[in-house]
C-alpha cells in the first residue's frame, strides 16, 4: 500500500510544480494491461478461495506473475522514473525467486505492524516468515508502514523505489516531459518544418 502514498505524493508535487492531471489521459506506456493483468492474477492468486487450495502450485504462479509485470516494465524503462520502477521489481523479484517463489517477511515488522506474534496459516500467502535460511533477508519486508497510519504494511526497499519512480513519472508526465510527449512534439516538430518546404 506504499504505492498509493507515492501515487498522492506524486500528483500533488505535480500539481504544485504547475503540472496538468490531464496530462496522465495522453500518457502512452506499452503493454500495461500485460501488466495490469499480472498483478490482477496476483490478488486473485493470495485471496479466498483460490489461496486456500492453490498448494504448491502457488510460489511458480507467483513467480510467473512477477515475470510478466517485469517483462512489461522492462519494454518502459526510457520513461521517465521507469527505471527506477524497475529496478525495485527487480531487487523484489530476486528476493522472492532466491526464497522459494515467497517475499521474506522479517518476524519483528509484522508484530509491529499486528501488535501481536504472527500466526502461521496453511493458506498460500506472497509472503513467508524470514528465519536462519532466509536468503537476502535485507531485501525483503523489514520495513513498517504502522498502524493508525491507514493502509498499514510491512514493505522493502524494492517497493520504495517502485513508488519513487512512480512519483517521478507522474510529475514528468503532468509536467509535460513524458518521453512520448517529448515523442509527439519532436513528430509535430518536423510536420511543420516539411509542411513549410512543401
Amino acid at each position: 500500500m506504499l504505492l498509493l502514498y507515492a501515487v498522492l505524493f506524486g500528483v500533488l508535487v505535480g500539481l504544485a510544480t504547475h503540472g496538468s492531471l490531464t496530462r496522465l489521459a495522453d500518457a502512452r506506456v506499452r503493454l500495461w494491461p500485460l501488466a495490469l493483468l499480472g498483478l490482477a492474477f496476483q490478488v486473485v492468486l493470495f485471496s479466498s478461495p483460490i489461496a486456500d487450495v492453490v498448494g504448491s502450485w502457488g510460489p511458480a504462479l507467483y513467480v510467473l506473475s512477477t515475470a510478466v509485470v517485469l517483462g512489461a516494465l522492462l519494454v518502459n524503462v526510457r520513461q521517465p522514473g521507469f527505471w527506477l520502477i524497475l529496478l525495485g521489481a527487480a531487487l523484489n523479484f530476486a528476493v522472492i525467486v532466491a526464497n522459494g517463489g515467497q517475499m521474506p517477511a522479517s518476524p519483528a515488522a509484522l508484530a509491529l505492524l499486528t501488535g501481536q506474534p504472527v500466526v502461521p496459516t496453511d493458506a498460500f500467502s506472497n509472503s513467508v516468515l524470514a528465519g536462519p535460511h532466509t536468503i537476502f533477508p535485507s531485501l525483503g519486508d523489514v520495513y513498517v508502514l504502522p498502524q493508525p497510519i491507514p493502509f498499514a504494511n510491512v514493505f522493502s526497499i524494492g517497493d520504495v523505489l517502485i513508488g519513487l519512480g512512480g512519483a517521478v513519472w507522474l510529475v514528468r508526465v503532468m509536467q509535460g516531459g513524458g518521453q512520448e510527449a517529448q515523442s509527439r512534439r519532436q513528430m509535430g516538430s518536423v510536420a511543420g518544418i516539411q509542411h513549410a518546404n512543401g
